[in-house]
Order: C-alpha cells, then sequence, then structure tokens
C-alpha cells in the first residue's frame, strides 16, 4: 500500500477510535430552580388495561425535556413500566370525599438519554444507560369525589453505559394536565408507550408536565437506591 495512503488510513483509525469521556459529576437543577442550567420537560404514562386507568401494572412513562419548540433536544426517560400494585401511604378524605389519596409506586425497567450538549457534556457523545429503580409518589386530588389532579414526587437511579458513572434523578414535581386517548393528546407530548417500548399501540393515558428536578452524577455506582427526600435535594443548592 502507498504509504501516503497509509498514513492516512491510519489517521481516521485513530481519529475514530478516540474514546469519549465520562459525563462529568456534579448537580444539575432545572432553569425552574435557583441555578438551574437543565430543561424541563414533559411525559406521558400510557394506560394499558381495560377500562383504562392510573397506577394499574404495566402502565409505562415516557419523558421527554422541552425546550418551549421540541421535545428531547436534552434528555430522555422510557420504557419504566408499573411493576406491582401501588400501595397506600394515606388517605385524607374526609366524609364528603374531600382530601388527598397518596400512593408510593415501583416501576421496573427502563432506559435513559442524555445529550453530549447537556451541562454534563462536553460535545463529544451522547451518555445513554439504564434504570436499576424508579419510584413515584403520587398524590390523588379529591373535592367531593371528584378527581381534580394528580402530582408527583419522581426518584430514580440509572447506570451509564460504558462508565462506571451513575446517575440519581429526583423529580419534584409532576403534574398531569389531561387524560384521554391519543386522538385529544395536544402536540407536544411524547407519545403513549407500551412495555415493550413501542408507541403506536397503547390509545389512553394521561400526560403532562416535569418540573423542579435534580439530577446528581456521580463517579461511581456505590449510592443509596432509597428514595432521597426533597429537603436533602434542595440543601444542595442553598
Amino acid at each position: 500500500m502507498n504509504r501516503i495512503l497509509l498514513s492516512i488510513v491510519c489517521l481516521v483509525l485513530v481519529a475514530g477510535s478516540a474514546a469519549a469521556n465520562p459525563p462529568m459529576t456534579g448537580t444539575y437543577f432545572s432553569t425552574d430552580l435557583p441555578g438551574g442550567t437543565m430543561l424541563t420537560g414533559r411525559f406521558s404514562e400510557s394506560w394499558v388495561t381495560t377500562p383504562p386507568a392510573p397506577g394499574k401494572i404495566g402502565n409505562t412513562l415516557h419523558a421527554l425535556s422541552w425546550d418551549g419548540t421540541m421535545l428531547a433536544t436534552e434528555w430522555k426517560l422510557w420504557c419504566a413500566s408499573i411493576g406491582a400494585a401501588p400501595v397506600l401511604i394515606s388517605d385524607t378524605r374526609d366524609g364528603n370525599g374531600t382530601g388527598n389519596v397518596t400512593y408510593q409506586t415501583d416501576y421496573v425497567g427502563g432506559y435513559f438519554w442524555l445529550s453530549k450538549n447537556g451541562p454534563w457534556g462536553d460535545g463529544t457523545e451522547d451518555y445513554t444507560g439504564s434504570l436499576m429503580s424508579l419510584r413515584v409518589e403520587a398524590t390523588y386530588q379529591f373535592v367531593m369525589g371528584n378527581l381534580l389532579g394528580i402530582r408527583s414526587n419522581v426518584t430514580m437511579v440509572g447506570t451509564f453505559d460504558g462508565y462506571d458513572n451513575c446517575m440519581e434523578y429526583v423529580i419534584n414535581n409532576t403534574a398531569f394536565t389531561g387524560s384521554t386517548d391519543t386522538s385529544a393528546m395536544p402536540a407536544g407530548y411524547p407519545p403513549f408507550m407500551d412495555t415493550n417500548c413501542g408507541t403506536g399501540t397503547v390509545t389512553s393515558g394521561g400526560w403532562g408536565t416535569v418540573s423542579d428536578i435534580a439530577l446528581q452524577v456521580l463517579g461511581s455506582c456505590t449510592i443509596r437506591t432509597e428514595e432521597k427526600s426533597w429537603g436533602a435535594v434542595k440543601a444542595l443548592y442553598r
């Protein structure tokens, strides 16, 4: 082979095999929190049972960043499904059916993606990983027996593909803003996802907003998997 051509081939191979850097360790907050630099988001949760309803085994989450115009430009969370019946934590409803009912729900499976251009990246390569745990504490708000809304706190832990790093993702506030079938879902929300990570097969569910986020990237996976209190998270940026 011509020496010049051989040199060019070697340069291409070296450049193509350059290792990407791991995600930068640190704590990153969403832009609706003091000093926040990461995007808030939007989510959907498919309701796979008949009749469709929240809190059922198999219901599947799909959450994406939202920049005001486009979904999924910075982060994605998808395909985590309810693995067991939710556990009742509290019920404050009075005799008229007014009050709050709170459930704790553990999900199984799921994946995440973080853009290389996010505050944790260096612009070299996107980051992917799998969720180790995902727990939702959802509060159902009732007035005179009528469900007015569902607000949740979410805590999840995940491992990065190809790196020793782990991430802990705490969402202090997800709020359902609507629920029905796909024909009525407004534009700009993630499509309903089934337990096999597919879209287009489930037509019922709910959707809403994701805010008050704290994403912590750690250098190793020696971290706690139990739920972190929001008070402890807030203390990180005081």
